[in-house]
């Protein structure tokens, strides 16, 4: 299947692809235009135009893409309808772009339209990396550090246990990210229990791609 992916780096989106090996069970394609993006403003901002291109431009069954939560709201599965946001929540402001943009498209020349799966990442995607070395990251224990304002780790303390420095090069950046995704390739499950909502409901979107 072709899909492409997008985040806040080319280093996490190598990772995703390593994560939709995973739930696909098989390696994604890779499509015809490469993306970028820096930052979650970015991403947002551009994600109308990035969606847009994808449809026309490529040959992409389906689109990834994947924000931080930093320190807006967590998603929840009960946020309601994918057209509605939730206050802050970047999830729900991703999933109305791409809702909105979608209304205004042409069909595509003998193609299906274009499938996408959002994820969110709490409160950053290093905290997926250290599923199952790291008990402390998850969505539950995120939520009950906010409630307390007590929380378990900052943005920065996670770059360092993952790359081991808080300023990573993109290279060095990309093989842990990628490195650390295939390690938690051997329990998918695990990281969709950590992180339901931002996660799972990507997983779940992505896995329904392949009985379509």
């Amino acid at each position: 299947m072709k899909i492409g992916f997008y985040s806040e780096s080319v280093a996490d989106q190598a990772a995703l692809a390593v994560f939709a090996e995973g739930i696909l069970g098989e390696p994604p394609e890779p499509i015809e235009m490469a993306l970028e993006g820096h930052g979650v403003s970015t991403v947002l901002s551009l994600l109308a135009n990035v969606y847009r291109g994808v449809y026309y431009n490529s040959d992409a069954e389906g689109l990834v893409v994947v924000v931080d939560c930093d320190d807006t709201a967590m998603h929840s599965l009960d946020h309601g309808k994918p057209e509605v946001t939730s206050g802050d929540c970047r999830f729900c402001q991703a999933q109305a772009i791409v809702e909105k943009t979608k209304k205004h498209l042409k069909p595509r020349n003998g193609r299906p339209s274009l499938k996408v799966a959002i994820g969110l990442a709490v409160p950053a995607i290093e905290a997926w990396y250290l599923v199952g070395e790291n008990h402390q990251v998850g969505e539950a224990a995120w939520k009950v550090g906010l409630e307390s304002n007590q929380r378990p780790f900052t943005r920065r303390q996670l770059k360092r246990l993952v790359y081991n420095t808080d300023r990573p090069s993109l290279e060095l950046e990309t093989e842990c990210a990628v490195a650390e995704a295939r390690r938690i390739l051997e329990d998918l499950k695990a990281i969709e229990t950590a992180f339901p909502a931002g996660f799972g409901s990507m997983a779940k979107e992505i896995r329904s791609w392949k009985s379509q």
